[in-house]
């Protein structure tokens, strides 16, 4: 049985941003599932469903809460929170 991953990332084909952040998840060696949103006839509804005003992609959550995109996960890894929010170091 493979453990549940703690991160989630919905992105689209050909998204540079998307490809920025998979990048420094893979870099930091965290484990995510990626959804592809490219052929979701109404991706922007979708994501703004999920964190209400963000209509574009990547849209990551950690634990399944919406953290934002790319930029939001880059502050977070230079505050030094992001590897204790996937790992669950959070009490």
């Amino acid at each position: 049985m493979t453990k549940a991953t703690n991160v989630e990332i919905y992105t689209i084909l050909g998204c540079p941003y998307c490809q920025k952040a998979k990048a420094l998840l893979d870099q930091l060696k965290i484990p995510y599932e990626e959804r592809d949103l490219t052929t979701h006839p109404d991706r922007r509804a979708f994501t703004s469903k999920i964190l209400p005003g963000h209509t574009s992609v990547p849209l990551i959550l950690i634990h399944q809460k919406p953290i934002g995109g790319f930029s939001e996960l880059k502050e977070l890894h230079a505050k030094g929170q992001l590897e204790s929010m996937v790992f669950g170091e959070e009490s």
